[in-house]
């Protein structure tokens, strides 16, 4: 079903539907629909006619109010999936249209993003600078022109992790991995397939198949638990190599440092039997921003 751009005059917004919308009677709005293609160029021209008609300070009473599926149809084009998108915008129209965002909280659910999948995310974020104007105009696409620091909280599933896991990042980190058997001796380069992972309390169980470079499989199973160690760091706790049964220490691996990107910053990671819980905060760079290296 493709997006649904709704104007209803009794609330003086605009309600941007989609599969995971709620219907809304056929009475209460007018719709036309938008191709994937035009979907934010049809926006953008929804939001400039009022220009055409009204003065400047009647327009800026209802920039707020048209700004949110602007957001919303800008979100969409990024993501592959998302259901039950919320966006909220909070600040006068001079600082929403000049770009200036005081505040926002952007929700949803089931997320997909360049493959990685996420079951629940939500983003608060505050002093945001996007191009208003030129996006209002038509003259260019939504986009952020600052990196801005934002609160997130998210849950992560089984389901969600194992599919990750074949994101093409993920799968090519995976071909150059160096693995330490338990057994001692020099990392060797191994191909790691199948991998798949179950989520317990305070820990998880990592089972995959290791390709030696002679091409011989190797079935492994390593259980360990996962905490965070200062703001943006992870460390593995008490790393167990399972064998026939038996569960035998990795040494090598304990207390193992994870290092992650200088813009996350980790408040909470919770893991519980089939999901990881996280709060924290994240900086959003631009497109053409770089991110600084730790």
């Amino acid at each position: 079903m493709l997006p649904t751009a709704c104007y209803r005059p009794d609330q003086d917004s605009v309600i941007l539907e989609g599969p995971s919308v709620s219907q809304i009677p056929p009475t209460a709005c007018r719709r036309r629909r938008l191709s994937p293609g035009g979907q934010r160029l049809g926006l953008a021209l929804l939001l400039s006619l009022p220009t055409m008609f009204l003065p400047w300070p009647a327009f800026a009473q209802i920039a707020s109010s048209l700004l949110n599926p602007l957001v919303a149809a800008w979100i969409r084009s990024e993501v592959q999936q998302v259901d039950n998108l919320r966006v909220q915008i909070a600040g006068s129209d001079a600082q929403i249209l000049n770009g200036q965002i005081p505040q926002a909280q952007v929700s949803g659910d089931n997320l997909i993003y360049q493959g990685f999948q996420v079951s629940h995310l939500r983003l608060q974020g505050q002093d945001i600078r996007l191009n208003v104007g030129e996006a209002i105009q038509g003259r260019s696409p939504l986009r952020l022109l600052a990196p801005v620091p934002v609160q997130v909280s998210l849950r992560l599933t089984e389901d969600d992790l194992n599919r990750s896991l074949q994101a093409p990042l993920i799968q090519s980190q995976l071909a150059q991995a160096q693995v330490q058997l338990p057994f001692g001796g020099q990392a060797v380069p191994f191909l790691i397939r199948q991998p798949q992972v179950t989520l317990q309390q305070n820990r998880l169980r990592i089972q995959a198949q290791l390709v030696t470079p002679e091409g011989v499989e190797v079935p492994v199973t390593v259980l360990t638990g996962l905490q965070a160690q200062g703001p943006n760091q992870l460390r593995l706790v008490n790393p167990l190599w399972v064998s026939e049964g038996q569960e035998i220490p990795i040494p090598g691996l304990a207390d193992f440092p994870i290092q992650l990107d200088p813009g996350v910053r980790i408040d909470r990671l919770e893991l519980q039997p089939g999901q990881i819980l996280y709060e924290g905060m994240l900086v959003i760079y631009p497109e053409a921003a770089a991110v600084p290296q730790g």
